[in-house]
C-alpha cells in the first residue's frame, strides 16, 4: 500500500465530488488499495436523516438495498463505535466487536452469510459538520487473512480527504437540487424574469418574459436590450436599469429601482416592472464583469395574468410553511400586504406575522429584500 496508490485514491475522491468519475471508481480503487473484497461508504447528514449509501462494492444490489432499508441501524460495528464513541479513528473490526459477536449478529446470519462474505474489516465512523456522520469499511472474507494494524494507519491518512470529499458532495448535491427546482419553476411563472448584462444586453429571459417582449405591447426586445414603447416610460426604465447595473458594478450613483408602470398601447392594464441589482454576493471582483454576467434583473408583472410562484417551490428552497409560501408567492406579484391578507382570508396581523417569519428564515431586512431574494433564487445568476 504505497504512497503513489494513496495519492491516486485521494485524487479519485475529489474527482468524484465534481462528477468527473463515478463513486464506484473510488470504491474499486480503495478496495484494491487495501487488498479487500468488499467496500462500504455511507453517510447521514443528521441523526434523523435516512442513510445515504455513497457506494458499496462486492455486494449484489439486493444486499445494498436491504442494508440501507433494514440492517444499517443494527450493524454491530456501527453500534459499537457509537456506544464507545470511537469516532474519527481508523480501527480493525475486532477492535469493536469480536469475531464471535459478529458471527452471532442478526445482520450476519440473515444478510451477510446467505449473500456475501464480509468478515474481517478495517473501518472508521467519522463525524461531519452539522451533526452528520459517515462510515467507511473495507472487508475480506472469513477464510482470508485478517487486516494488519498497518491498514488502520493508511486509512487514518485517508480519512480527512474522505470527510472533505463527502462535505463537498453534500454541498454540491444540495446546490444542484436547488438549481433543478429553480430551473423547473422559472418557465412556469406567469410573470416575466429577465436578466441583463451590465451594459443592459439580454442574458436570459423566462417564457413569460419572452412572450411579453415579443408582443410589442408596451415592452419590446431590441439589440440594445429591453425598452418601453413610449418614450417617457422608456427613459424611466433605462434609468432604473442603469442604476441597478451601477450598484452591481460597485459604482457611485447606483440604486435598486422601485416599481415602474409601463403603459400598453392596447389599452390593457400597465405592466409593473422592477429593476434590481444582481450578483452582489457572487464573490468575484466587480471590475471583472463581462457581457455574459447577469448584472440586472427585471421582474415584469402583467396584472391581467399574474399568478403566484408555486408554493411548493418556495417551501423547497426556503423552508417556508405552506401559509408562508402562499403569502410570499403573492408578494412576488406586487400585491400589497393588506390585499394579500384579504385574498388569503386572514387578518392583517396574521399576514404580518407570516411575513416576519419568512423574513427571519431568509435573513432579509425588509419586504422588498425578501421579494428580491426569492426571485433571485429562482434565476441562476451568470
Amino acid at each position: 500500500m504505497g504512497s503513489d496508490r494513496e495519492t491516486e485514491a485521494i485524487g479519485l475522491l475529489y474527482d468524484a465530488t465534481l462528477g468527473h468519475v463515478a463513486w464506484s471508481d473510488v470504491g474499486r480503487c480503495l478496495t484494491s488499495l487495501f487488498d479487500g473484497s468488499t467496500f462500504t461508504l455511507t453517510m447521514q447528514s443528521s441523526p434523523d436523516s435516512p442513510v445515504d449509501i455513497v457506494d458499496m462494492q462486492g455486494m449484489i444490489p439486493k444486499v445494498v438495498e436491504l442494508y440501507g432499508a433494514h440492517y444499517y441501524e443494527e450493524d454491530p460495528w456501527r453500534l459499537a463505535a457509537l456506544k464507545h464513541r470511537v469516532f474519527d479513528r481508523a480501527v480493525l473490526g475486532t477492535d469493536l466487536v469480536s469475531n464471535l459477536e459478529w458471527q452471532n449478529s442478526r445482520i450476519y446470519s440473515e444478510l451477510i452469510r446467505p449473500h456475501t462474505d464480509v468478515f474481517h474489516g478495517v473501518m472508521a465512523s467519522c463525524t461531519l459538520p452539522g451533526g452528520g456522520v459517515y462510515a467507511f469499511g473495507i472487508h475480506r472474507p472469513r477464510r482470508a487473512a485478517p487486516f494488519a494494524r498497518e491498514a488502520t494507519e493508511v486509512l487514518q491518512r485517508l480519512l480527512p480527504h474522505v470527510g472533505r470529499a463527502l462535505q463537498v458532495r453534500a454541498r454540491l448535491g444540495a446546490a444542484h437540487r436547488a438549481e433543478v427546482v429553480a430551473a423547473a419553476a422559472l418557465d412556469h411563472l406567469s410573470f416575466g424574469v429577465v436578466q441583463l448584462s451590465v451594459a443592459g444586453r439580454l442574458v436570459t429571459a423566462n417564457r413569460a418574459a419572452l412572450a411579453m417582449l415579443g408582443g410589442g405591447d408596451g415592452l419590446l426586445l431590441t439589440a440594445a436590450g429591453v425598452h418601453a414603447v413610449l418614450a417617457g416610460d422608456d427613459a424611466k426604465l433605462q434609468l432604473a436599469i442603469a442604476q441597478a447595473a451601477q450598484t452591481t458594478a460597485g459604482e457611485v450613483g447606483g440604486g435598486a429601482g422601485g416599481y415602474l408602470r409601463i403603459a400598453r398601447p392596447s389599452g390593457r392594464r400597465a405592466y409593473t416592472v422592477v429593476a434590481t441589482p444582481l450578483g452582489l454576493d457572487r464573490g468575484f471582483d466587480r471590475g471583472m464583469l463581462t457581457p455574459q454576467h447577469a448584472a440586472v434583473m427585471l421582474i415584469i408583472t402583467d396584472p391581467e395574468t399574474a399568478r403566484t410562484v408555486e408554493p411548493r417551490t418556495l417551501s423547497a428552497l426556503f423552508g417556508f410553511t405552506p401559509a408562508e409560501a402562499r403569502l410570499v408567492g403573492l408578494l412576488t406579484t406586487g400585491l400589497s400586504l393588506p390585499a394579500i391578507a384579504k385574498r388569503l382570508g386572514v387578518s392583517f396581523e396574521t399576514a404580518r406575522t407570516q411575513l416576519a417569519s419568512a423574513r427571519a428564515k431568509t435573513d432579509t431586512a425588509s419586504q422588498v429584500d425578501l421579494v428580491r431574494l426569492v426571485l433571485t433564487a429562482l434565476v441562476p445568476v451568470g
